[in-house]
């Protein structure tokens, strides 16, 4: 069996059966042509068909494209669907991972196997995510290819709207920084005012003080690295995407420990609400507490998504 034999014979194997003759009388056909031309030239015979045969190229490529069969998973037509509705859909993986973070927090989970569930689960959504949709847009790549784009034919119609908000804002930065301050500064104050007095005319204080020994301080430091951020952010004059990756570290960082506190009635001080709420101290302090989660996690949720979102615009 020749060379040419054993080329044709490969890239017959990849065709349709029902044109394989005429692929086989064209493809033998401009092969011997091919060859006589370089003999006629004075190349030996056997060295003009290892030419012409590699000239060709993989035969397994030449049978693609005899059967009109793409060589790529996803193809131009549908390349910038497939990466928009990808995009869309993979914020359902940070949240997912955030809810059930908190759900496992609030069910006693050690914090540690809070924190790995929210990762594990958001990498796997994630990649389920990727995967799935990934082989839809394969699929229809390959059968489906008179859809062409799924929005429809581009037009002017669907350009998208000009951010409108400009450059980081004065006003919003003195704003955020104003909340942040605030942060800081109220659990100093709720240790010497307060509206409620223990026996010996102390203040009782909203936070468990015991706080004071690691937690608190850890989280102002956090509150601090948020304002310096918020400066830093102004200064830049836009969210980047360093800035987003370091604001959702930031809020991930105060997020967790607040949750996790909240869910093992570590946040908040028992007397204070034994003396706010004299009929049912413990059932107040546990809606509060449950309130505090649900807050913490919808304002981080926030936070993260606003500060990627605003980091992937990009006007002109």
């Amino acid at each position: 069996m020749t060379f040419t034999d054993r080329y044709v014979a490969t890239t017959l194997r990849s065709v349709p059966a029902d044109t394989r003759d005429d692929i086989d009388r064209e493809l033998r056909g401009s092969i011997a042509d091919a060859i006589d031309a370089r003999i006629a030239a004075g190349t030996d015979p056997a060295e003009a068909e290892a030419a012409v045969l590699t000239d060709l190229g993989d035969p397994d490529r030449l049978a693609a494209g005899y059967a009109g069969r793409p060589l790529y998973l996803i193809g131009p037509d549908l390349y910038l669907d497939w990466w928009r509705l990808l995009k869309g859909l993979l914020w359902i993986a940070p949240v997912l991972g955030l809810v059930l973070m908190a759900l496992d927090i609030v069910d006693g989970e050690p914090a540690g196997n809070a924190i790995w569930e929210g990762v594990s689960t958001t990498a796997v959504v994630a990649l389920q995510i990727a995967f799935w949709t990934t082989l839809v847009f394969a699929g229809l790549e390959r059968h489906g290819r008179r859809t062409r784009h799924l929005a429809g034919e581009w037009s002017v119609d669907r350009l998208p709207e000009i951010d409108r908000t400009g450059p980081v804002s004065l006003l919003d930065t003195v704003s955020s920084v104003a909340l942040l301050v605030f942060l800081v500064v109220a659990p100093f104050l709720q240790r010497g005012f307060s509206a409620y007095q223990d026996v010996d005319g102390d203040p009782i204080p909203v936070l468990d003080p015991d706080l004071w020994a690691f937690w608190l301080p850890a989280l102002l430091t956090v509150l601090v690295l948020e304002i310096a951020l918020e400066i830093v952010k102004f200064a830049v004059g836009r969210w980047t995407v360093p800035l987003a990756a370091v604001n959702t570290l930031l809020s991930v960082l105060f997020t967790v420990p607040v949750v996790w506190l909240a869910s093992h009635d570590m946040l908040l001080e028992p007397a204070y609400f034994d003396a706010a709420f004299r009929d049912d101290g413990a059932g107040a302090l546990q809606l509060f507490n449950q309130a505090v989660i649900v807050v913490a996690v919808l304002a981080a949720v926030w936070e993260i998504g606003e500060g990627w979102t605003k980091a992937r615009r990009r006007v002109g």
